[in-house]
């Protein structure tokens, strides 16, 4: 193998020797943080050598006896789960914005950003793969993921008629039809399907002449759109154990499972290489993963508790490293190999935001610039774990002695019964006895509760008004770091759909046409793309409250009337019950024009004698204003005979001037209960101090 300090030059052929000693240089550099990882993983899952089943020490070694309490304290599998629920809510629920770099960007920016939510929302795989980083990122103090343009092709059978081959060959269909060209239209059938084998060929044939129908098999794109994957740290990704970041990588390699048949179609899609996969399919199909004799096959121990079975799958390895081309321009290149057979599946260089990686690292601390010394729950919190399960098992062993005391007999003189009614012979009182039990200390509870508190506050959980600025800031960061490594995501996402997805997909979606145009010209410059979520939105009871103050100051002090009152009643619905706004809040235009009805409507029974009355929440502002309008007309049509009809009819005038003070009495009432919340008339909000 080269030198580690070599310049990586790009060449033709890869060195595949090389890359597989390179792949095991850096899983056995990663050999200190599978012990790390092991350790985490069975605090969190309460795995402890000796475990009982049921709750119960089992064995002849268990102390302090067979059958003693063995519990499992799951508050550090509480605390994380919580927390895994609180990254998936900020992910789901988080604002995404797109910050323009140029002045000319300004305008398409936010349907860029309403975009880009689209497509958050759009991938399918996101729940499962968010909760699956989420978990790593807790757990083991780092996450990974990938993202990729994901262009499925599926090879199906369609249906075909012979009218529509004779659209495209009309040739061909004649003579398909003509009995006596038997050896030509075979010939003809051959060059037209050249992927198909000759006896497919013969029953097409067959049935267009049959039936005039038939099947071809037709490659269809199942898939056509970004992906995200979330990977695990030595066991389908492998990365130098001393990287500042990611992008500090010299190489990342990732491994994969694939079946024989996906195998063959990415020869005929991918244009893999048909007799390497010939080769993989032949010796490597099944093969363990892992052995009992320590190979090093992943950090996490499940993988290595017993061989896990990979029938019918076979291993390949895609490195993804940083090289010098032969203009010592920097470039990405991509090789699929394998580690049991010679030679490799493709190679090509990334043309997509190749000056990085296509994957993401979010780390949930950083303790040094080394990103793999960041820590997860059951690495902080292991200690308190331990203690917690000693007083939980210390109290039920009380229990346990409390029920069934330990009994004291002569020797060699056993109570035959023990239990209620049993009769117990004795020569003497005193010669059976229970043993005095340690007498019961409410010590332990409190102990315990103590240590969860500790828990608690290590974790941004408040546990008084003291700590609860402290707890908060805790939880925005640990918020902050994911959204920030999901924001790498999207610029990953975004720079994919540009240049794969292409404007139709835009235009779908935003119905942007002026847009568009900007977006995807080759010379737009990139979005700074932002998600941000208020960890505190978690607790619906403080939304509700910020949300009702920031209410009650757009009503005080929005003198210049800027306030968005219609988005503002939506986000205050969307905070308890995100189902509710759609149904519950019309279109502005919508309720415009349900007030233009009701008064046009009211006005009519108003000048036919009915005496009505406008409902408590109109908009009486905007009834004032279209009743002036009808009683004013247009230019073309005024509306001289409402006026003249007004000056004659007093009772008519009379209904008018009754509903109009109505109106006008909301409008009244609305502004003396601002007058009473602020104990005086509003004003110019208070100026600050120079």
């Amino acid at each position: 193998m080269e030198n580690q300090n070599d310049i990586q030059e790009h060449q033709d052929e890869p060195d595949i020797d090389e890359l597989k000693s390179d792949l095991e240089r850096i899983k056995s550099n990663l050999s200190y943080y599978q012990d790390r990882a092991d350790t985490a993983r069975s605090v969190r899952m309460s795995e402890w050598p000796g475990k009982g089943r049921y709750g119960r020490k089992e064995g002849p070694d268990a102390f302090p006896w067979s059958g003693s309490s063995d519990l499992s304290p799951q508050m550090i599998n509480g605390l994380l789960s919580a927390d895994c629920a609180l990254l998936k809510t900020a992910l789901r629920k988080g604002t995404v914005i797109a910050s323009p770099t140029e002045s000319g960007d300004i305008k398409s920016s936010r349907t860029v950003a309403d975009f880009c939510k689209w497509r958050l929302s759009s991938l399918t795989e996101l729940p499962r793969e968010a909760g699956v980083a989420a978990n790593s990122l807790l757990q083991y103090g780092s996450c990974f993921l990938g993202v990729y343009y994901e262009r499925e092709v599926r090879r199906v059978y369609e249906p075909i008629s012979l009218e529509q081959i004779a659209e495209g060959s009309p040739d061909f269909a004649a003579a398909v039809m003509d009995p006596e060209m038997q050896e030509s239209v075979m010939d003809m059938a051959v060059q037209s399907f050249p992927n198909l084998s000759k006896k497919r060929v013969r029953k097409i044939i067959k049935e267009l002449r049959e039936t005039g129908v038939t099947e071809i098999p037709v490659e269809k794109v199942t898939k056509n759109r970004p992906a995200v994957r979330a990977y695990s740290l030595g066991e389908d990704l492998f990365v130098d154990s001393n990287i500042t970041s990611l992008d500090s990588a010299r190489a990342i390699y990732c491994a994969h499972w694939w079946t024989p048949e996906q195998l063959k179609e990415k020869v005929l899609t991918e244009n893999w290489d048909p007799a390497f996969v010939d080769d993989v399919i032949e010796k490597s199909t099944g093969e363990m993963e892992s052995n009992y004799e320590g190979t090093f096959e992943g950090l996490y121990p499940a993988n290595r508790q017993a061989p896990v079975n990979r029938d019918g799958l076979c291993k390949l390895i895609t490195v993804y490293r940083r090289e010098l081309d032969e203009d010592k321009v920097p470039i990405c290149n991509i090789v699929t190999f394998s580690e049991t057979v010679d030679g490799y599946a493709i190679q090509y260089q990334m043309s997509v935001d190749a000056g990085r990686y296509p994957f993401v690292g979010i780390f949930r601390e950083h303790l040094s610039r080394r990103c793999l010394e960041s820590r997860g729950y059951p690495e902080i919190l292991r200690d308190l774990e331990l203690a917690v399960k000693v007083e939980m098992d210390s109290r039920v062993d009380r229990a346990s002695l409390s029920t069934v005391p330990p009994i004291q007999h002569a020797i060699g003189r056993a109570p035959p019964v023990i239990g209620p009614g049993a009769k117990i012979p004795v020569r003497r009182m005193g010669e059976v006895d229970y043993l005095n039990i340690p007498k019961y200390s409410p010590a332990s509870n409190e102990v315990e509760n103590h240590l969860r508190t500790i828990a608690n506050k290590l974790t941004g959980r408040p546990t008084s008004e003291t700590d609860a600025v402290d707890a908060g800031v805790i939880r925005q960061e640990l918020v902050d770091n994911w959204l920030n490594g999901w924001t790498e995501v999207m610029k990953r996402v975004w720079a994919l759909d540009r240049a794969y997805a292409g404007p139709e997909v835009f235009f779908r979606v935003t119905g942007a046409v002026d847009e568009q145009s900007i977006i995807f010209d080759e010379t737009a410059s990139e979005y700074d793309f932002s998600i941000s979520f208020a960890a505190s939105s978690a607790d619906e009871s403080k939304v509700i409250e910020k949300l009702d103050t920031i209410g009650r100051v757009l009503s005080t002090y929005d003198l210049a009337g800027q306030a968005r009152y219609p988005s503002f009643l939506k986000i205050f619905l969307d905070s308890l019950d995100p189902n509710l706004s759609a149904q519950l809040i019309a279109p502005a235009e919508e309720a415009q024009q349900k007030e233009v009805v009701e008064v046009t409507t009211d006005f009519a029974k108003i000048a036919s004698g009915i005496l009505v009355s406008p409902p408590q929440n109109a908009n009486a502002q905007l009834r004032l204003q279209i009743l002036e309008q009808i009683m004013t007309g247009t230019p073309e049509v005024p509306a001289d005979d409402l006026q003249a009809k007004i000056q004659e009819d007093e009772k008519f005038a009379a209904r008018l001037e009754a509903y109009t003070s109505q109106l006008q009495f909301i409008i009244d009432q609305r502004r003396n209960a601002e007058i009473g919340r602020q104990g005086g008339p509003p004003g110019l909000p208070p100026t600050t101090a120079q």
